[in-house]
């Protein structure tokens, strides 16, 4: 009597223990399809950062057009050049970030910035407003961020020869991370701190010898054969080429918009000048695309989608609502702030929710 009830009482155990265990799978199965369907929407979210991103630029481009068809080429001066060549080498540095970890919706978002930054740069040089610029200079530099787009997209097509097409390719990444890693030192401490110009070229000559010796010892291998001991440089000596322009370009454009704030809380008379339309469309772009990159866990793009909508957006708005006499009324002000970090905690929450389910 007593053996059969106790392996009664052990198979009911063991029926429990499958009903248990099949509930589980079911749920884990449920977690995976609900995460999938949120990655693609991440994807579909970065895909549709692009129309915001592009409106910023194109009405800019429809502007200066019209002025240089009614002979009004002149209003082009009051357009800094020097900002949008800034900006096109941060393009460019992620469009190569972006191509090496295989990310379509982040590379082509990068790829529309060095097109139409390079259409407006071209409108400004050949109307006379791109200061002592001479037209190799000019031609270098467009033919340089046209490779860079056409590579991202065509390397295979470009060149038949396999090695050719590496040894073209590497350097042009080379030079473009040497001329990014040297110059956004400079660019950011003129910006932020407002240095003397000896001093920015001190910390670009600085920048300029650890990037040299970075190259150095890529060719040469020393970290690998321990000859030489870098020290505090050692794992700046290991990061992937294309992770060290990534990092480059995103805090150029994390930290560049507070160049922007500083100027307009000094002279609250400069935030006229300031578009609320471009600074919503940018911060909708980069809030968009941070749903993908907090996704996928890359901190590079997370880190600089975030600081190019909290900081180059919200950042600013909150100057505007500040400072700029009345230009941002309360109720505006209130709704775009809830709306933004409203999505940002949402975003980390689904994220975390859905990863949960599917047991990741």
């Amino acid at each position: 009597m007593t053996t059969s009830s106790s392996s009664s009482s052990s198979s009911s155990e063991n029926v429990k223990r499958g009903e248990t265990t099949q509930s589980l799978n079911v749920n884990a199965k449920r977690g995976k399809i609900l995460l999938e369907k949120w990655s693609q929407k991440t994807q579909s979210f970065a895909e549709l950062a692009t129309v915001p991103l592009l409106a910023v630029t194109l009405p800019q481009i429809l502007l200066n057009q019209q002025n240089i068809v009614q002979g009004n080429s002149h209003l082009l001066a009051g357009i800094s050049y020097e900002g949008y060549v800034c900006g096109c080498l941060g393009n460019l540095l992620l469009l190569s970030y972006f191509s090496a970890i295989d990310e379509p919706a982040g590379r082509n978002i990068q790829a529309i910035g060095v097109v139409n930054t390079v259409f407006l740069l071209s409108q400004l040089f050949f109307t006379g407003n791109c200061g002592d610029v001479n037209l190799a200079t000019y031609a270098a530099c467009v033919s340089v961020a046209l490779f860079g787009v056409f590579s991202a997209y065509f390397k295979k097509k470009m060149f038949s020869d396999p090695t050719a097409r590496e040894n073209a390719c590497a350097l042009y990444e080379r030079a473009l991370g040497v001329v990014g890693y040297t110059f956004v030192p400079y660019i950011l401490s003129h910006a932020l701190f407002k240095t003397s110009t000896e001093v920015s070229q001190m910390l670009a000559l600085g920048a300029f010898a650890i990037i040299s010796l970075r190259c150095a010892n890529d060719y040469f291998g020393w970290s690998e054969k321990k000859n030489v001991n870098f020290f505090a440089l050692e794992q700046f000596m290991k990061v992937k080429w294309q992770t060290l322009m990534g990092w480059t370009a995103t805090l150029l454009f994390s930290l560049l918009p507070i160049a922007q704030i500083s100027t307009s809380t000094t002279d609250p008379s400069n935030i006229a000048s300031l578009s609320l339309v471009a600074v919503v469309l940018g911060g909708a772009g980069n809030a968009l695309m941070f749903a993908r990159a907090w996704h996928i866990r890359d901190w590079c793009w997370s880190l600089g989608s975030f600081g190019g909508s909290a900081v180059g957006s919200w950042g600013v708005l909150l100057t505007m609502f500040n400072y700029g006499h009345k230009q941002v009324s309360w109720g505006v002000f209130a709704a775009l702030s809830a709306l933004y970090w409203g999505w940002v905690a949402f975003v980390m929450w689904y994220d975390d929710q859905c990863k949960k389910k599917a047991n990741i």
